[in-house]
């Protein structure tokens, strides 16, 4: 069995913890799973498939990344205490242009890291949806990749799957950026992804759409799934594995500070977190399903896909990575945020490179809080 390794977490991941529980929350929805058939493209409800993806039957590609603190081998240790060493000797804003390769510890420059994606199929780069810096790095990653590589996609959690006719007009130069926004519906911070979205026009590359409209899990959330239309309940998917232990136990530690709160702690109570829980999972296989379809659809090796979504999407790779794999297994590589200023505890370097939470980390400047967030739709307010 695989175990999360939590250590006591320092103010910079509780406040990491809040941001993805909120997201899983209020973003995330409610189904209730039923069996039944899962033809392509059929309207019955989802069923859930346990131990498709269970940590007991890895998928032979992708090795085990969650660590054990007993299985952390002396020499790992010795590598991981000399990184933080080294990087802890840098100053800012040095460090933020540095790169980690987590399975071997090898710190790297930029194009360094990227040398090692040129023949990875699907790059995953997590983000705090708020944090600029996350967003330029995703920016950067599509650009160097769709520079030498005509057939790079980016797959969007901001953008939604029920809407992908009106984004691959816009893409295609059918629909202006005016039409596109009218006919999109679109979520919080618009202006921190409208540049990968313009870039994506100007270069003719495909986007695509992964996300459920917040109407659409509202209404499963307090319907059920029959009230949905034919047309919403394609933009769901049909196979959901809650059966992950390792998964269960991520998605607890970021309910944990909610299970607490007074003001939300009714709303997870009993059956409730049950259903949360299946609720991310559905969430994150939905996802998986969009990027998996796209890849069997162009069926070509050489083709990459640039997957930006939150941290709590992609970290361990056990939630949108792991069951993206499951329907097509297609290579792909991770990039997961460490958050970083002047006032950064070596332990809290030493935590993030032990935590074994991607293949490649990368250091940026904190996300901003609450007090001093832009505000949400960005051009559009």
């Amino acid at each position: 069995m695989l175990l999360i390794l939590y250590p006591e977490r320092s103010k910079q991941h509780m406040y990491k913890t809040i941001l993805i529980s909120g997201a899983i929350l209020f973003g995330g929805l409610y189904l209730s799973c039923a069996s039944g058939t899962t033809k392509p493209g059929d309207t019955t409800p989802p069923k859930q498939n346990p131990g498709a993806t269970s940590p007991d039957k890895p998928h032979p590609e992708i090795p085990p990344v969650i660590m054990h603190p007993d299985k952390i081998s002396a020499e790992r240790q010795a590598a991981i205490s000399k990184a933080t060493a080294a990087l802890m000797s840098l100053k800012l804003p040095d460090l933020y242009t540095k790169y980690v390769d987590l399975a071997t510890m090898e710190i790297m420059d930029y194009d360094t890291m990227l040398g090692k994606l040129k023949n990875i199929q699907v790059i995953y780069v997590a983000e705090a949806h708020t944090n600029e810096a996350h967003h330029k790095l995703q920016g950067d990653i599509l650009k160097s990749l769709s520079q030498k590589n005509p057939k790079t996609a980016l797959a969007m959690e901001f953008l939604y799957r029920s809407k992908q006719e009106s984004i691959d007009n816009y893409t295609a130069g059918k629909i202006t950026e005016e039409e596109f926004d009218k006919t999109n519906t679109f979520g919080e911070w618009y202006h921190y992804y409208l540049p990968m979205i313009r870039y994506a026009h100007a270069n003719k590359i495909k986007l695509i759409g992964l996300n459920v409209e917040k109407n659409i899990k509202g209404k499963l959330f307090d319907s059920g799934w029959d009230k949905l239309t034919p047309e919403e309940q394609k933009v769901i998917a049909k196979d959901i594995d809650s059966s992950n232990k390792a998964h269960r136990e991520f998605v607890m530690k970021q309910f944990s500070g909610m299970m607490n709160n007074p003001m939300t702690k009714d709303m997870l109570k009993g059956p409730r977190l049950e259903r949360f829980y299946v609720m991310q999972c559905m969430w994150d296989e939905t996802f998986a399903e969009a990027i998996a379809n796209y890849l069997k659809a162009v069926n070509d090796p050489t083709a990459q896909v640039v997957v930006v979504a939150g941290s709590g999407h992609i970290e361990y790779k056990f939630n949108i990575p792991d069951r993206s794999y499951k329907r097509f297994p297609a290579p792909f590589k991770t990039l997961v945020p460490f958050e970083v200023n002047e006032n950064t505890p070596v332990a809290f370097i030493m935590e993030e490179l032990s935590s074994g939470a991607g293949d490649f980390g990368y250091f940026s400047p904190l996300s901003p809080r609450n007090d001093n967030l832009e505000l949400p739709f960005g051009r559009k307010q």
